[in-house]
């Protein structure tokens, strides 16, 4: 993910136009699905954790840590709505969060499909998590 990260940043001017560096103090709202829906990006620094809320008032918790993905609902082409409700990302310690726009995102991801897969791959590991 840092070199992707690097990727996206090389040019000063796109990186101001496209690209966003957040810090995030304990406890902070780092992201939540119901924001920008234009934007995909990670934690790079320290850890938070993803409460999923659904309809019927239970919630699920994930933990999250350095590059584990934010916003990745964007990246597909549908409108992808999140089954049973909205989550939010709540910081645990001080965080960073890198953000881009999707657009910017994807275009780059298809320009060199080693950055895709960095992306497919930090997913699977997520999501295969919980069975390993």
């Amino acid at each position: 993910m840092e070199e992707l990260i690097r990727f996206l940043t090389e040019d000063h001017y796109l990186k101001s136009a496209y690209t966003k560096v957040m810090e995030w103090k304990q406890g902070d709202v780092v992201y939540c699905n119901g924001w920008d829906k234009d934007c995909v990006g990670c934690i790079t620094q320290g850890q938070a954790v993803m409460r999923l809320c659904y309809e019927g008032g239970e919630q699920t918790v994930t933990f999250l840590e350095q590059y584990d993905l934010l916003g990745v609902e964007n990246l597909t082409e549908e409108v992808t709505e999140i089954s049973g409700g909205a989550y939010e990302v709540i910081a645990l310690t001080d965080v960073t969060t890198f953000t881009a726009k999707r657009d910017y995102y994807l275009d780059h991801m298809y320009a060199n499909p080693k950055y895709f897969h960095c992306v497919l791959s930090q997913l699977a590991k997520k999501s295969l998590a919980p069975l390993v």
